[in-house]
């Protein structure tokens, strides 16, 4: 008996895939797949180096004679505005400068190494890192005089760093003191939290940050950590007219031999109800209290 044919027949049959092009507004395949990953066609920092945008980091990173820069990067719009503040710089300065290289935003949406879309506002700068100052220099150039240090103990995230080097500078600190591990390096992040502040705050790098500490009290330095179980209230700070305040990490707080190098530990009234501070807005707070005593 012959097979039936008809419909059931056609169910084994191959056909050619058929094609057709993508209708106005569709999606198409790079659509679902999302846009380009950032960072694809960035620029790449120089060696050793690392890149600070933002109007603001960069500007100041121009202004800043000490500062290495490799390349500068603006968009179409802000280039004529890059160029100004350049030639607005001292001759000295402005000589030692690159020309501003004009790219498309979409490269630099991508030049942070985490690969977010970088916030920069149409002005990048590769760089490479300052000079550290030595502690020693700095109490020298500080002499007898009244003056303020900021201490971290471990504080890792480079953005945390940034926001109390801008309190810092607000507030006429001297310099920023950290250890060589467990704080961050020079960074964009921390740059552009800075905003511009990283040029003006110098940032000292120690081994032992409890020999550091040492160092300041045999200079007749007070040295105050803050704390949540402190016994001073923040105010009292004001009483020091050479103060250096160490900060410790967000969770942890401070080390137990940090704690025990302190000449006071120091803390902030919050309300019950709630945990913690975020510890750059404890830095300024403490800041504001050694300045006005309030």
């Amino acid at each position: 008996m012959a097979p039936k044919t008809g419909k059931m027949q056609h169910k084994d049959q191959k056909h050619p895939a058929r094609t057709r092009s993508p209708r106005q507004g569709s999606r198409t395949e790079q659509d679902k797949r999302g846009p380009s990953k950032p960072g694809r066609n960035a620029p790449k920092p120089p060696s050793n180096g690392f890149f600070i945008w933002g109007r603001h980091a960069v500007q100041a990173a121009l202004a800043n004679p000490e500062r290495r820069v490799a390349t500068l990067y603006a968009t179409a719009d802000t280039g004529e505005d890059l160029r100004q503040s350049i030639a607005a710089l001292p001759t000295s300065r402005s000589i030692d400068l690159p020309a501003v290289t004009i790219t498309e935003r979409q490269r630099l949406d991508g030049i942070t190494p985490d690969g977010e879309k970088a916030v920069h506002q149409g002005m990048v700068a590769a760089v490479w890192p300052l000079d550290p100052p030595q502690l020693e220099d700095v109490l020298a150039s500080a002499g007898t005089a009244p003056f303020r240090l900021i201490l971290l103990d471990q504080l890792s995230d480079p953005r945390n760093v940034g926001a109390i080097m801008r309190s810092a500078r607000a507030f006429g600190v001297t310099a920023i003191i950290a250890t060589h591990r467990n704080a961050p390096e020079e960074n964009g992040a921390l740059a552009r939290t800075a905003t511009g502040a990283l040029e003006h705050v110098p940032l000292v790098r120690v081994v032992n940050l409890a020999r550091a500490i040492e160092m300041l009290q045999a200079a007749d330095i007070t040295v105050a950590g803050l704390a949540g179980d402190g016994v001073m209230g923040v105010h009292s700070l004001a009483q020091f007219p050479r103060l250096a305040i160490v900060m410790g990490a967000e969770g942890p707080g401070l080390r137990r031999l940090t704690r025990d190098h302190c000449d006071h530990l120091v803390k902030i009234e919050i309300d019950s109800d709630a945990d913690s501070l975020n510890v750059s807005n404890a830095a300024a707070i403490a800041l504001y209290a050694a300045k006005t005593g309030a």
